[in-house]
């Protein structure tokens, strides 16, 4: 019987490696369980939220359960397990025979050209990242829903450098319509992208799905970035007062 395929995708900070899992993902007839894990994150991360929220098949693997699931894959599917840009690739261990490793990453980057079975260049170049890596930091805002003029000078103000230099920016936020929505930002490669989740309207109390916000970069603020967050973060009392307008107008729409 044909095993579970394990797909291990490497690459530097924002060379595209979740983009090309979701390429993937988005060309399965999904016939056979699909797995997802990336360690190197916590036990939550943007990126295991947004994957899960937008391929709700999709069995997504906190790295805590890691050792324990290799024993128990089924015998048919696949599992991408997408390796954060921080982990030494050389010591990651997965106990099976069978696993495919792809590299995002160009001819001159060896160390990943040298360890892949499939190298695939990066869609657009990538800006040069001298040692040492960026530190990477997490902030979690479940329950935490943004004034949207406000949450748009946040991410402005966050990638435009006012609160260190921001290499890579991923965040899944909460709007007071109900609706969550993804952002993906590395520098020297554009514009921040919006990805709508189509989750379903959260219109009674604070949402109590997982949002947050991750930087990689160099020299963060950190304790103003949680200031800024906090001031454009609506109180109980406005919040209330948008869902019962935004419920209201479903209600008539209905």
């Amino acid at each position: 019987m044909e095993s579970c395929q394990v797909i291990v995708v490497a690459g530097r900070c924002g060379a595209g490696k979740t983009h090309w899992i979701q390429q993937q993902l988005a060309a399965q007839n999904w016939q056979q369980p699909r797995f997802y894990a990336c360690p190197g994150y916590g036990a939550m991360g943007v990126d295991l939220a947004r994957m899960g929220y937008l391929y709700p098949r999709l069995q997504v693997l906190p790295a805590a359960s890691l050792e324990d699931c290799w024993q128990r894959l089924p015998n048919q599917g696949q599992f991408f397990l997408e390796v954060g840009y921080h982990l030494d690739i050389q010591q990651l261990q997965v106990p099976l025979s069978t696993v495919k490793r792809v590299a995002i990453a160009t001819p001159q980057e060896t160390e990943f050209c040298h360890w892949a079975d499939e190298v695939i260049e990066p869609a657009v170049p990538l800006p040069a990242i001298a040692p040492p890596l960026p530190e990477l930091w997490q902030v979690e805002l479940t329950g935490q829903v943004f004034d949207p003029p406000s949450l748009d000078t946040v991410l402005l103000e966050l990638t435009g450098g006012a609160y260190g230099q921001v290499q890579r920016l991923k965040g899944i936020f909460e709007l007071p319509d109900g609706q969550a929505f993804a952002v993906d930002f590395s520098y020297g490669l554009g514009d921040i992208e919006y990805t709508n989740l189509n989750l379903p309207p959260w219109l009674e109390g604070r949402p109590q799905r997982w949002s947050g916000l991750e930087l990689i970069g160099y020299h963060l603020d950190k304790a103003a970035v949680r200031e800024l967050l906090a001031d454009a973060v609506l109180s109980d009392t406005v919040l209330a007062q948008y869902q019962v307008h935004y419920r209201t107008q479903v209600e008539a729409e209905g």
